[in-house]
């Protein structure tokens, strides 16, 4: 019983191995027509092919009596030339070039006076499924099976490339092949019409069951023959060439190993055959928190809140001249000790800052390069993480080995030790997990134990670390943005000034969220002023910033408002490019109150006044 027809295909694209599409054509049609593949010729013997070939439309031509023939092409021998040419029409020259496939028989149905019927089976597939688009085609009767190769230009006459999606060949090209080898007599293919059952497992659990079944079959064998073999005996059929696919009972089509993960790649497989047993790599976090010191503390002294009773005779003279002009010598004693313990306790925040920039930033004592000293600290952080985790990763089948003897190691210790005959099964269960475990991988249950646990307290103190880090941040950044005023007047660009992209990046890599009011007016411009505010927002379920700008005139009437959550960020920075050239707001400087944006704004009028009066003189 013959097997059914088979249909392969793939890309040619431009630039393969630094040659040209015109040459990659070229030569995938040379390699097609070759006379040595194409051992047969259309010559007295071959009547009843010729026969068959005069029923196929006049685009089938014929190379030197080969077994060759074309669409859509007028002289098969410059056809490379011809289809460079639509491509050139059309400027599409790059990418796919053209697509190469094969359509085989069975063995059992590969006699040669069957290479007509071939051929027109493929020209009638060409027609129906790339129906503008060139193409060589050309019978080989070299090997067991008649086959037939076919280049066809990805470019159509019509000037529409071929697009071919995952379901192309399912959808399209195999449901027209089996149709077209019914019609000339071959036998379709099976495996393309039956109903496929769908697996009765969820591609999620069918993934971890291949998993276990490659980490178990590393455990037992010690190459990797015995690897492929051990699957073998799993039930799971393999097939192993540059892939490896792997296909259990119920799959409904062969899964690749690396798609299980980047550990079971055929490489990775052979690697970890290859060091199961060697020591368990370790790796540490260092340390990265700059150790300060702590900062002498400021004490004051408060003057006292004294009884009337506890008062001394000036005390009490001082008290009712106090009360007789309408004053309260206890409430004002009060607020002068409040101000007094409020400075103090600025003082002393201020210094825990100074101290703080001075750690990270010893040479500079500057806060914006603690920052960044402190983002390198957390960068590295995650590269000590990064490298922790891996290990873990490279040795889950261990780790996973010695989470299931855990689960067993109390009820077997109180069958060994105490004689609960009752846990039994788990005293067996737990001894053969133990001996998996050192026939396997040459590990103990002590030595996994103090591993995991050890690569565990490495994540922990990593985390801690970058905890304290991320507090000394929002320190120095809450410090450095709200609480140093320079009040020198340096000008910054528009999009600085509103300081939308800052705060949503702040928001991103630090978690700090910023909630803030302030004016924006430029020098020159007499126009009006901006007010800026910007708050925290939620977009698409993520946390972030958005900007609402409200523009004024010098007037301090609203003429205009604009806000980030209404639009796209690129529209966003256009608007703020075209509120920047109508207003002239250039070189920008940022203010807190409004009356201090209306007094810069009148300040730039009266200037610009004085600056058209002296022109004119002039």
């Amino acid at each position: 019983m013959a097997k059914g027809i088979v249909i392969k295909i793939w890309n040619i694209k431009d630039g393969s191995m630094g040659r040209g599409a015109g040459a990659q054509i070229h030569d995938s049609i040379d390699y097609i027509t070759n006379s040595e593949k194409c051992d047969e010729t259309l010559g007295d013997g071959g009547a009843q092919i010729g026969r068959e070939l005069s029923y196929v439309t006049n685009d089938v031509k014929t190379l030197e009596g080969l077994y060759v023939g074309c669409r859509l092409i007028s002289d098969i021998k410059n056809a490379t030339n011809e289809m460079m040419q639509v491509k050139q029409f059309h400027a599409k020259m790059g990418g796919r070039v053209a697509l190469h496939g094969i359509v085989s028989l069975d063995e059992e149905e590969s006699d040669k006076k069957n290479a007509g019927k071939l051929m027109m089976l493929l020209n009638d597939l060409l027609e129906e499924v790339f129906t503008d688009n060139q193409a060589v085609y050309a019978v080989h009767t070299n090997t067991e099976n008649l086959h037939i190769h076919f280049i066809v230009n990805t470019v159509g006459l019509n000037g529409k490339k071929i697009h071919m999606d995952k379901h192309f060949m399912s959808r399209v090209l195999e449901p027209a092949l089996n149709r077209l080898a019914d019609k000339y007599g071959f036998t379709p293919n099976t495996e393309w019409v039956k109903d496929k059952e769908k697996d009765k497992k969820a591609f999620g659990v069918r993934m971890r069951m291949l998993r276990q079944a490659v980490d178990e079959a590393i455990e037992r064998s010690e190459d990797f023959d015995e690897f492929l073999h051990d699957l073998k005996a799993q039930g799971i059929r393999v097939n192993c060439g540059k892939h490896l696919s792997l296909k259990a009972d119920g799959m409904t089509k062969a899964v690749r190993s690396h798609r299980l993960g980047s550990m079971y790649t055929i490489e990775m497989i052979r690697d970890r055959i290859l060091t199961k047993r060697e020591e368990l790599i370790r790796s540490e976090v260092s340390d990265h928190i700059m150790h300060r010191g702590i900062p002498e503390y400021l004490y004051v002294k408060t003057l006292p809140l004294k009884r009337y009773s506890d008062m001394t005779e000036e005390e009490k003279k001082e008290c009712i001249s106090s009360l007789k002009l309408g004053g309260n010598p206890w409430r004002e004693r009060k607020r002068s000790n409040w101000q007094i313990q409020r400075m103090a306790d600025e003082f002393q925040r201020t210094a825990e800052v100074h101290e703080l920039i001075k750690v990270y930033a010893p040479h500079s004592r500057s806060a914006q390069d603690a920052l960044d000293n402190i983002i390198l600290r957390q960068k590295q952080i995650a590269e000590d993480k990064k490298a922790v985790k891996n290990n873990l990763k490279a040795y889950q089948p261990i780790i996973k080995l010695y989470k299931e003897i855990k689960k067993h190691a109390g009820k077997a210790y109180l069958y060994e030790f105490a004689e609960y005959y009752e846990y039994l099964p788990s005293y067996r269960e737990y001894k053969a997990l133990c001996e998996r475990l050192e026939k396997g991988y040459g590990k103990t249950v002590l030595e996994v134990s103090a591993y995991f646990e050890d690569q565990e307290n490495q994540l922990l103190y990593a985390a801690a670390q970058s905890k304290e880090l991320s507090d000394e941040y929002k320190t120095i950044y809450r410090f450095k943005e709200n609480e140093l005023k320079q009040g020198i007047m340096e000008y910054v660009s528009l999009y600085d000034a509103i300081g939308l992209s800052k705060a949503r990046n702040n928001a991103y890599k630090h978690g700090v969220f910023e909630s803030s009011i302030k004016y924006v007016a430029a020098d020159g411009a007499d126009g009006g002023y901006l007010r800026v505010v910007i708050t925290p927002d939620v977009i698409d379920g993520k946390r972030t910033e958005r900007a609402v700008v409200t523009i004024f005139d010098s007037e301090g009437h609203q003429v205009n408002e604009i806000s980030s959550s209404d639009m796209t960020i690129r529209e966003f920075n256009q608007t703020v490019s075209e509120l920047k050239a109508q207003y002239g707001f250039y070189k920008c400087h940022t203010f807190d109150k409004k009356d201090e944006a209306e007094a810069y704004v009148a300040k730039q009028k009266e200037e610009n006044t004085k600056k058209a009066k002296r022109k004119s003189a002039d």
